[in-house]
Formats: C-alpha cells, sequence, structure tokens
C-alpha cells in the first residue's frame, strides 16, 4: 500500500519570487508548464504495449511593473532584455508553519516584450512569456 502523504495549500501572499539576485516585489503573475512528447507504443493487439516519452520543454510567463522591466534592461547584456538569462526562485512558505517549498527554474530567457498603457492606467504591467532549460522541484 502506497505511503499517506500531507498536503498544503498556499496563497499568494505566501509566495516570495526572486532573480536578479533579490526578491522582486514588483511581480503580480506568475505561471510555468512543464511538458513531455509522449506517445502509445503500438505492435502486436489493439492495446498499446508502453508509453514512449520524448524531448520535455518548459514555458511560462512572468507579469511585471514597468520599473522592474526597467531594471532588467539595465542589467542584459547591451540593455537588450532578449539576450538577458537568468534563474527564476519561487518559495511558497506558509504562515502557519507549514513546510517550505521552492521550485527553481532555470536558464530563462524572455521570448517577447510589449509595453503599453492607457488612459487612467496607473502603473505600467508587462508580460513577458518566457522559456526555461529546466524546473528543480522542492529544492
Amino acid at each position: 500500500m502506497a505511503g499517506t502523504y500531507k498536503s498544503q495549500n498556499y496563497s499568494w501572499n505566501d509566495i516570495s519570487i526572486a532573480f536578479g539576485g533579490r526578491i522582486v516585489e514588483g511581480i503580480e503573475e506568475i505561471e510555468y508548464t512543464a511538458k513531455q512528447e509522449k506517445n502509445v507504443l503500438r505492435g502486436r493487439g489493439g492495446k498499446g504495449h508502453k508509453i514512449t516519452r520524448g524531448n520535455k520543454d518548459f514555458e511560462g510567463k512572468i507579469t511585471l511593473w514597468q520599473s522592474e522591466i526597467e531594471a532588467m534592461i539595465a542589467d542584459a547584456p547591451n540593455q537588450d532584455l532578449l539576450a538577458l538569462s537568468f534563474d527564476i526562485i519561487w518559495s511558497f512558505t506558509p504562515n502557519d508553519g507549514g513546510a517550505t517549498v521552492t521550485d527553481v527554474l532555470t536558464t530563462c530567457e524572455v521570448k517577447e516584450y510589449k509595453k503599453g498603457m492607457k488612459q487612467g492606467d496607473q502603473n505600467m504591467l508587462v508580460e513577458l512569456p518566457i522559456i526555461f532549460l529546466d524546473v528543480k522541484h522542492q529544492q
């Protein structure tokens, strides 16, 4: 019989996100996806015999204040945000004393960015689609 486990729920207030050597205050959204190519290996009969696995891909997005984007551009090679490579450290620390969980997204790069504002906006938010090489869970 499988062992039991205790699950823990986390909220936005429980997370800290760091990259560029500091915890980022001006972040409003983060998400990532891990994908792997998978197919059914077929042979004799009508049912599959095995699931084969191929390449893994990782992507996501972060939504930041403009001031955070400007800081990233200042640190980027030739002030080119698309040339910047960085790790994202995403930690969940619940206020109730539960276990801290940290995911590390390694070698992140921005795929594209778009700046814009409209009348009445009080802050510019910039969504950055990212790709990265690996996710290290529960570090």
